[in-house]
């Protein structure tokens, strides 16, 4: 394990409580929580570039209905993939953009809205019960601390599922 990587391990660590009140070690992710359709989907923090509000899509002819367009941010033309629309949903108008690295390639995601940022310990999140086709993007689900529940989003599939 290189030095980066020990100290990012070291980041994701933090103190906890297990049952008998003895503090441990609990090895947790930060999920930035995006909306989409009513429902709250985590993204890996560490996916995550930047958050755009108001910004022009351009868009483009002969791909599939769930990329929108693509963005010119910063001159790095960035495709933008309609959330709502890649689960087979409506889109909706008023939405933000969350630019996101996958695979070393930047990618953009249309989302009805940002929530917050949270950090679940690995061993919360559970696997999906049943693979239904808009769950093809979801790798897990976990309760959230505050109450409801968040969809572990696959940004990997998004391009490939």
């Amino acid at each position: 394990m290189t030095e980066q990587n020990v100290l990012l391990e070291d980041m994701r660590t933090r103190p906890g409580m297990d049952r008998d009140g003895n503090m441990v070690e609990v090895q947790a992710t930060k999920y930035l929580i995006c909306l989409s359709d009513g429902l709250r989907y985590g993204l890996d923090a560490e996916q995550v570039v930047e958050i755009i509000t108001d910004h022009t899509i351009t868009p483009l002819p002969c791909v599939p209905e769930y990329v929108r367009g693509v963005i010119n941010l910063r001159g790095q033309i960035i495709p933008v993939i309609d959330l709502r629309l890649r689960l087979g949903k409506m889109p909706q108008e008023d939405c933000c953009i969350m630019v996101v690295n996958v695979e070393n390639e930047s990618i953009s995601i249309l989302v009805d809205g940002v929530e917050k940022m949270v950090d679940i310990p690995k061993g919360a999140i559970l696997p999906v019960p049943t693979q239904q086709s808009n769950q093809k993007l979801v790798s897990g689900m976990c309760s959230l601390p505050g109450g409801g529940t968040m969809l572990i989003l696959d940004c990997d599939m998004l391009l490939h599922g």
